[in-house]
């Protein structure tokens, strides 16, 4: 994915409304990315060139107390993404 088109496909995402991010932020979705066709790992890269941070939501988990065999959940990942990044240069 080139430069353009990272910042294009982020610009129309629509974003996460219940993850707190800092102002002058946006918290984008990975699963949103990829069902848009995007590839997260060079989304990933571009968000983080450009100021932002890779992160992931708290699993939620159920258990009973005791020694399990069974691997831990892990959140959903998304991108805290500078606004400014998203503005056409």
């Amino acid at each position: 994915m080139t430069d353009d088109s990272i910042r294009t496909l982020l610009a129309t995402m629509t974003p996460a409304p219940f993850i707190w991010s800092k102002p002058g932020t946006v918290v984008i979705m990975d699963n949103h990315v990829v069902e848009a066709g995007g590839d997260s790992d060079a989304v990933g890269e571009w968000v983080e060139a450009h100021g932002g941070d890779i992160d992931r939501t708290l699993p939620v988990v159920a258990t009973r107390r005791g020694v399990t065999a069974i691997p831990k959940p892990v959140g959903k990942r998304y991108y805290v993404v500078p606004t400014s990044a998203l503005a056409d240069d």
